[in-house]
């Protein structure tokens, strides 16, 4: 739906979430993109960590190139 929105409002959709396979809540703390339930540092839990806001400014900056 969100690729389906961009595409009609002449966007680009960036897939975070293809880029984040593998890097998810279950992982380990020095390769997860997304805290899990109980988190180890002060990131919301099931809420992007700094690895994974670090992922996504790859990303925009690699739209934006």
């Amino acid at each position: 739906m969100l690729a389906e929105q961009a595409r009609a409002n002449g966007a680009k959709l960036i897939d975070w979430y293809k880029a984040g396979i593998g890097d998810d809540a279950c992982q380990g703390p020095l390769v997860r993109w997304v805290e899990p339930w109980i988190p180890l540092n002060l990131a919301a839990p099931l809420h992007p960590n700094l690895r994974g806001m670090r992922g996504a400014s790859g990303l925009l900056a690699a739209a934006l190139r």
